[in-house]
């Protein structure tokens, strides 16, 4: 499909046939689901065939709870993970706590294990 499904007018070019796959995921305060609501059902999360996925949040966001069960569920479906959870922080942190480091060196090993494979 190339963006010619949504407007007729559409061109297609040397990039639509890139296929587009996600190498890797950041869960920054977020999930894989709804809007607040995280999806725990690894059936469903299976289907998603998804990529390594590294999660980053506080202990004092409201979602903390989901992003915990989240983790688990991926972690127990053999999907490569990681995380950081920050003690005493709030939803939004954005490039606080000190995580983004730890989160490019989890990235470059996930491609670098890419490069192997």
């Amino acid at each position: 499909m190339d963006g010619t499904a949504l407007d007729e007018s559409y061109v297609p070019d040397a990039l639509d046939a890139v296929p587009a796959h996600a190498s890797a995921a950041g869960m920054i305060y977020s999930f894989y689901g709804r809007l607040s609501v995280g999806n725990m059902d690894p059936d469903w999360l299976a289907e998603g065939d998804l990529p390594p996925t590294f999660y980053v949040y506080g202990t004092e966001d409201p979602f903390y709870r989901q992003f915990q069960q989240q983790y688990d569920v991926i972690r127990n479906m053999g999907i490569s993970t990681g995380r950081i959870v920050l003690n005493g922080w709030p939803h939004g942190f954005g490039p606080d706590g000190g995580w983004v480091n730890d989160y490019a060196a989890w990235l470059e090993s996930v491609f670098a294990n890419k490069e192997e494979s």
